[in-house]
């Protein structure tokens, strides 16, 4: 793999990813974190990612504010984070991809 401002921008997203995992683990869903991640993944993705759908983002994105109300159920928030959580593994696993590592 060789470094260049694609694969290192990639690689702080995907360290950005991490650390969205760790707010949602944390159970601080009223935090404006996971927002400002899927928003700024699309605008990456529009920009500069042909290789990564923004589709998935989207529905982070869905998920991220579903997860700000605060009349929602246990079960279904921990669905809802579940589902967050799958978004983002596969929004990891293809920048990976994308990166070829």
């Amino acid at each position: 793999m060789q470094i260049t401002v694609y694969t290192f921008t990639t690689s702080l997203l995907m360290a950005f990813a991490l650390f969205v995992l760790y707010t949602r683990m944390k159970n601080w869903l009223e935090s404006n974190i996971p927002i400002m991640f899927y928003v700024i993944m699309i605008g990456w993705v529009k920009t500069y990612a042909d290789t990564v759908p923004a589709l998935p983002l989207y529905v982070g994105l869905g998920l991220a504010l579903l997860l700000r109300f605060e009349f929602l159920g246990r079960n279904l928030v921990r669905f809802l984070k579940f589902a967050e959580f799958c978004v983002i593994g596969a929004v990891v696993y293809l920048c990976f991809k994308s990166i070829g590592v």
